[in-house]
């Protein structure tokens, strides 16, 4: 895209251009000027705020008066210069040139007559620093008077008059707006001239109050009515009319980024911009720079962010600035929902952003705060529990990625670096891959995801294809759970990671796309997906998430017991091999894992004998009881380690083979080493680095086991 599809902030100049019903004021303005009598000056002050449209009023003025010999218009723009000197020379300059070219003589020309004044500028100016004395000094020149005769004889004899028109004078600083105005006050008693001055009159007067620095506060305002001899206001454009031209941008901006609005989108687009934008479309200006932000960020972003969060977002950075840099800076405050988990925590982060919002809106008119309200809550759902009691739970993050809202953490930064980070990948990226993954031959020379992993993390690969595996053709999920299984080895798990690592999340993903297969063709598919899986632990956490039917917990469109079973076999009989050629410090997998599914869809029996032989081992013992012992995990901290070796552990593992033979075992191989306490010997009560805690642990537990059956068995005799 070249730069001339961008929208120019440059004013009109011609009829046709008037897009706000200036030109018939303007015109106005320019006959007035024109068919004044009076040969004394007079100077109009045109009013309006920053990018209101003044200057394309001055150049319809300008434009009017072309075919107007009597009337020669001098365009002057004091923030061109950066001294009073020059502001001094060149305005005197310009008059010179302008009339110079426009007017016959056959005496020197004026330009040669002002090269006599420029001479004693320098001794004039040297060493006077207040604005005043340069400009007074200057005017009291004596060729000063001699250049404003011959002006004004030149301009009599020709029947002339001169039109000066001078914008962008609140840009200046206030020394040199106190020098642009006193240098107007001083020469508007040159004859046959006329000034139009185009400035915002708050600024201005705002600046010379402070240049005066009196306790009177209209000071300002005094000073301009002693120079303004005509104020006039800016028509204003009709709310219609400015709301259709920034329409007519954003459209615009739409149309060259090849973007088509469902009409839910265009909806929610209208509705949020009437209740927060509407009020704050104030000037053209604010409507032009809406749509040249949106023509700029809607092709680089097209395919990577939510359109419609794209567009309020940049509305939001037109018409609220300062809520802009509020949400760009603080992404936790707005991103996500809140954790039930930690409802006191909850309520001071829902104040803090409350008061974040508050002094970001600071300006803002209570009775336009509402929309705006409404607006934040749309984009960031977060908020919805900040004004009000909405909460939103985890399932809502997967559609917060699917449809790439603001509101996400993953999709967050884009909307404001308007890229996507180099550890991230693209939307776009993601949608090619599943393309070809379509026709994908199942050959791991050809698989799309090994050359992604090579720069990027997995996590970030599963996450993205979480979030669009739904929408996604059946063939292209079977091929995807095909390209997973082959690069599952880069899947990492990290302890303590609450099943949110690319081990886990990599395993329930592939669980969704079994889903999408048809029920005829899913079980051939998921014994593939296994088999192309070379990590054993991978394969039984693949497992673990299918989704299968259950009397009290029905699952839509799951595997039956019997599919199951027959996948259960089959995962089972790999395990087994695997293990059988092992030794027993090779098997990587936890016992507790496997075991559950040789006995359950292998033979109990090879379990039973699978223990007998290693259980008078002494690294077996030990493997096994931290095997059978859960793993905790800090919510806050994410930090993770080992529990106890408890009841509910020790009713596991006995299942699988007889508590009395792995009692004997441990007073065989571990003889003197154990005293075993009265009490439970919690991992508290022991030191975190004594390796025999799980074993004592284990023959506590095996101990009271006998004690209490002991004390049945008497109860029951004396019963008898």
């Amino acid at each position: 895209m070249t730069n001339t599809n961008y929208s120019s902030d440059a004013p009109v100049h011609n009829k046709e251009s008037d897009l706000f019903g200036r030109w018939h004021f303007s015109e106005r303005v320019a006959q007035v000027i024109a068919r004044r009598s009076d040969p004394s000056s007079i100077v109009i002050g045109l009013y309006g705020k920053w990018g209101d449209g003044k200057t394309s009023v001055l150049n319809f003025i300008e434009s009017s008066l072309e075919s107007n010999d009597n009337v020669i218009c001098i365009k002057f723009n004091p923030w061109r210069f950066g001294t009073e000197e020059q502001l001094l020379m060149e305005f005197f300059n310009s008059i010179a040139e302008a009339l110079d070219s426009k007017l016959e003589t056959r005496e020197d020309k004026l330009k040669d007559t002002f090269k006599k004044v420029m001479k004693p500028i320098a001794s004039v100016t040297k060493g006077t620093s207040v604005v005043s004395e340069v400009v007074d000094s200057f005017i009291s020149l004596p060729d000063i008077n001699e250049f404003k005769k011959r002006t004004e004889q030149l301009l009599e004899d020709n029947k002339k008059r001169v039109l000066i028109l001078i914008d962008d004078v609140d840009r200046l600083d206030k020394y040199e707006i106190h020098a642009l105005f006193r240098l107007v006050k001083l020469t508007a008693d040159f004859k046959y001239t006329s000034y139009v001055l185009a400035f915002d009159k708050h600024i201005i007067a705002s600046s010379l109050q402070d240049r005066y620095s009196t306790a009177d506060t209209s000071s300002g305002e005094a000073f301009l009515e002693k120079i303004i001899q005509i104020p006039l206001n800016l028509p204003l454009v009709e709310q219609e009319t400015l709301r259709q031209f920034c329409f007519d941008g954003i459209n615009e901006a739409l149309k060259i980024a090849e973007i088509n609005l469902e009409q839910e989108e265009v909806r929610r687009f209208v509705q949020a911009y009437n209740s927060a934008f509407d009020n704050y479309l104030d000037t053209p200006r604010k409507a032009k720079l809406y749509g040249n932000i949106l023509m700029f960020s809607l092709p680089i972003l097209k395919g990577e962010v939510n359109t419609v969060d794209l567009m309020l977002i940049e509305g939001i950075r037109v018409f609220y600035p300062e809520l802009y840099k509020v949400i760009r800076n603080n992404e936790s405050s707005f991103t996500g929902s809140f954790s039930s988990s930690y409802p006191k925590s909850n309520e001071l982060e829902k104040e803090q952003t409350k008061n974040l919002i508050a002094g970001a809106l600071g300006e803002v008119e209570s009775s336009k705060k509402k929309g705006l309200i409404d607006l934040l809550n749309d984009l960031f759902p977060k908020l919805q529990s900040v004004y009000g009691n909405m909460g939103f739970g985890a399932d809502y993050y997967q559609i917060w990625n699917k449809e790439q809202r603001i509101c996400s953490s993953n999709y967050f930064a884009r909307y404001f670096t308007y890229s996507v980070s180099k550890n991230d990948i693209p939307d776009l990226e993601i949608k090619e891959i599943l393309e070809k993954l379509t026709h994908w031959d199942c050959s791991y020379d050809s698989n799309s995801l090994t050359g992604i992993l090579k720069n990027r993390k997995p996590d970030t690969l599963i996450t993205k294809l979480r979030s669009k595996y739904d929408d996604i053709h059946v063939q292209t999920a079977k091929n995807l759970a095909i390209a997973l299984c082959q690069v599952s080895a880069q899947f990492t798990k990290l302890e303590g990671a609450m099943w949110n690592d690319s081990f886990t999340q990599s395993a329930m993903l592939l669980s969704d796309l079994f889903q999408v297969v048809k029920e005829d063709g899913r079980v051939a598919v998921i014994k593939q997906s296994l088999d192309t899986i070379t990590d054993l632990e991978y394969k039984i956490e693949v497992f673990k998430w299918l989704r299968h039917e259950k009397a009290d917990n029905p699952v839509d469109n799951s595997l039956t017991s019997e599919q199951m079973d027959e996948i259960g076999k089959f995962l089972a009989e790999q395990i087994v091999a695997v293990i059988d050629s092992l030794d027993t410090n090779c098997i990587e997998v936890s016992f507790a894992k496997f075991l559950w599914i040789i006995e359950k869809y292998y033979n109990s029996s090879y379990i039973e004998s699978f223990l007998s032989n290693r259980i008078n081992d002494r690294y077996f013992i030990l493997r096994l009881l931290k095997d059978f012992t859960p793993t905790w995990t800090a919510m806050e901290s994410g930090k993770s380690g080992k529990g106890d070796f408890a009841q509910e552990q020790y009713s596991s593992l006995t299942k699988y083979i007889d508590a009395s033979v792995i009692n004997d075992a441990i007073s065989h191989v571990f003889a003197d080493e154990l005293v075993i306490p009265d009490n439970y010997p919690t991992k508290d009560d022991n030191s975190n680095d004594d390796p025999l805690v799980y074993v004592k642990q284990f023959k506590w537990l095996y101990r009271n086991e006998l004690s209490s059956k002991g004390k049945q068995l008497d109860s029951d005799s004396d019963g008898g």
